[in-house]
């Protein structure tokens, strides 16, 4: 498990770091820091760590993610916490890292825009949902194809950030959104309960709608990482 622990902290780093180094490289003359730079770096750092370090970890990377697997079945919820806490770890190791490396704190952080504080925690709720769909349905299928998982999770972040980033920010993870908020204060920490409640409504409305769909289909199903979860269920059936 803590080799499981260390893959999650560098890949949650990595999704971090990007968005967040964007952020601040926007300011400087030549940097892009647009609503589609911001989408496309997201949904690209997570299609390379996915490919990465998915065959450790199965690269959940997201605390709202490791919810949904284990809601559904698919992870243990032994390890939810060791999860947990590496994910909180690589965000807060990254957007400190950027703090070092560029003036200021607080570069990505996310704040609602002006409006009912409900329809920043639907969007991120709806959001999450179709990212956890996509997840669970091509991490936990036997008949999905291995290239297919980092590409369709890649695109769904991009076209959820275009989608959200005017509204909340298209965070869709907890973790995205901790660290940068941990060092900007003000409104991005007073708001974090939007990207925590959000994201993990979505990602468990979402995990128990595709158990329902796959119909109790075991043979094609699998945990998520799956020599993890299989270790598990033999050792519960030899008790």
């Amino acid at each position: 498990m803590a080799r499981r622990g260390v893959a999650e902290f560098i890949g949650t780093f990595g999704i971090v770091f990007a968005p967040v180094a964007l952020s601040a490289t926007g300011k400087m003359g030549g940097g892009d820091g647009g609503l589609m730079a911001a989408a496309w770096v997201s949904g690209l750092a997570v299609l390379a760590m996915i490919y990465a370090l998915g065959p450790i970890s199965a690269a959940h990377y997201n605390p709202a993610v490791t919810l949904g697997f284990a809601v559904a079945g698919r992870f243990p919820w032994r390890g939810v916490l060791t999860y947990w806490a590496a994910q909180v770890a690589g965000s807060i190791a990254a957007a400190g890292v950027a703090r070092l490396l560029f003036s200021g704190g607080g570069h990505g952080a996310h704040v609602p825009a002006p409006g009912p504080i409900a329809r920043a925690v639907g969007i991120e709720a709806l959001l999450t949902f179709f990212l956890m769909l996509v997840i669970i349905a091509v991490a936990t299928d036997k008949r999905v194809n291995g290239a297919v998982p980092g590409l369709a999770i890649g695109l769904t972040v991009v076209f959820n950030v275009l989608i959200g980033g005017p509204i909340t920010g298209g965070s869709m993870n907890p973790a995205r959104s901790l660290g940068p908020a941990l060092f900007a204060g003000g409104a991005a920490l007073a708001s974090f309960w939007v990207y925590l409640v959000g994201p993990a409504l979505g990602a468990v409305a979402a995990a128990r709608v595709y158990e329902l769909l796959r119909g109790g289909q075991e043979e094609h199903a699998q945990g998520a990482p799956n020599e993890l979860f299989e270790a598990l269920e033999t050792a519960r059936a030899e008790a």
